[in-house]
């Protein structure tokens, strides 16, 4: 324990950046969109870890970065953060931490909270229940007990609510397949929590992750849930957004692929290695092209708007979607048409984007 007040080491680092990066797109959207968000870190630390900061510090300083930005100056925005830790000496470290920290009067910090993390989400559903203020929350427990289904479930009951959870995935892996582990064992709990396989042999961390990807999706009644792998080689550890929003499922993808050419996650020892093939080498890529020329095929047809869907979920973005289309044209597997049924083979008219103008649909040819 002393160890994580007196250093921050890069498993650490590398959440706290995936973190920093979804924050600067996450909150110039919404305050363009609702001029106000509630964001809390209900796991918040000391705030810093050695000279390193950490979560609560980087939200703070995210936010006062983005209120320079002049989109924002006749918005009158309004930010309100809420940290909570179950740890005392955490919330005490954190409270010495923010006497240094200069906030703008647009940044509005409630008294940090020193709760078990079940009181204190009682607390939060209790004053936010049927109010529309976009809501954030930042999950990182100390071990992923800390976290059940049931508080997920309530979490994402509210209304335009995100959750960035934060899960040691690869200690529950390594015992993912031992069936000997007692009913009771918390590694047991989480694997058959969170997953939906349970108790299983899985090939490799990555059909583990994708798993509780498939748990979380089914359980919340999501379309948008996006695991990213933190690879240290021995130690592995993975990030999770749980969205109701495309555009925010496609921050994180955008995010994801810059920092490793498939967005899977991010190699944190070597984060500056590539392929020698780039995206679309990945075997991620070349299943995620199989598994759209399958989809098209079987529904026989497909709108810009599905394909951006469906390309979202896979977790890549609507620019190698419409590489794959380009390629399927070529090969005379698929037609498209415009809204008013008029053919095209103009890739400039797929309209296949973050942000479509228009409806295209894409036929395929039996």
């Amino acid at each position: 324990m002393k160890k994580f007040y007196d250093e921050q080491d890069n498993l650490t680092a590398a959440k706290i950046e995936f973190y920093k990066n979804y924050i600067e797109g996450y909150l110039i959207k919404l305050l363009m969109g609702f001029k106000k968000c509630f964001l809390a870190d209900l796991f918040c630390g000391p705030g810093k870890n050695g000279t390193e900061k950490g979560s609560p510090l980087v939200l703070i300083d995210r936010a006062k970065y983005i209120l320079t930005t002049p989109l924002l100056k006749y918005k009158d925005p309004r930010i309100y953060i809420l940290f909570n830790d179950n740890n005392k000496k955490n919330t005490q470290n954190l409270e010495v931490e923010l006497k240094n920290v200069k906030t703008d009067e647009c940044i509005n910090i409630y008294p940090i909270q020193n709760k078990n993390f079940g009181d204190i989400l009682s607390q939060i559903l209790g004053q936010f229940k049927n109010k529309d203020i976009p809501k954030f929350f930042f999950l990182d427990p100390f071990t992923y007990s800390d976290i059940k289904m049931t508080h997920l479930k309530e979490i994402m009951s509210l209304e335009n609510t995100e959750i960035l959870l934060f899960l040691p995935t690869f200690f529950a892996y390594r015992f993912a397949s031992d069936e000997k582990l007692k009913e009771d064992h918390k590694t047991r709990i989480f694997v058959e929590e969170f997953t939906d396989r349970g108790i299983f042999n899985y090939e490799n961390i990555e059909y583990f992750m994708k798993s509780i990807k498939n748990k979380l999706r089914k359980e919340l009644g999501l379309d948008f849930v996006r695991p990213v792998l933190l690879n240290n080689g021995s130690r592995k550890n993975s990030l999770f957004l749980l969205t109701k929003s495309q555009e925010g499922m496609m921050l994180m993808n955008k995010i994801a692929i810059k920092k490793s050419e498939d967005g899977s996650g991010m190699n944190v020892k070597n984060p500056g290695l590539k392929t020698l093939f780039g995206t679309k080498g990945t075997p991620k890529f070349e299943l995620f092209k199989t598994d759209l020329t399958n989809e098209i095929k079987k529904r026989r047809q497909m709108t810009n708007l599905e394909i951006i869907k469906f390309t979202a979920i896979e977790e890549f973005l609507p620019k190698h979607a419409k590489d794959i289309i380009k390629k399927l044209m070529e090969q005379d597997k698929i037609k498209v048409f415009d809204s008013l049924g008029n053919e095209t083979n103009q890739s400039t008219k797929f309209f296949i984007a973050e942000k479509p103008q228009k409806t295209s649909v894409f036929k395929h040819i039996s």
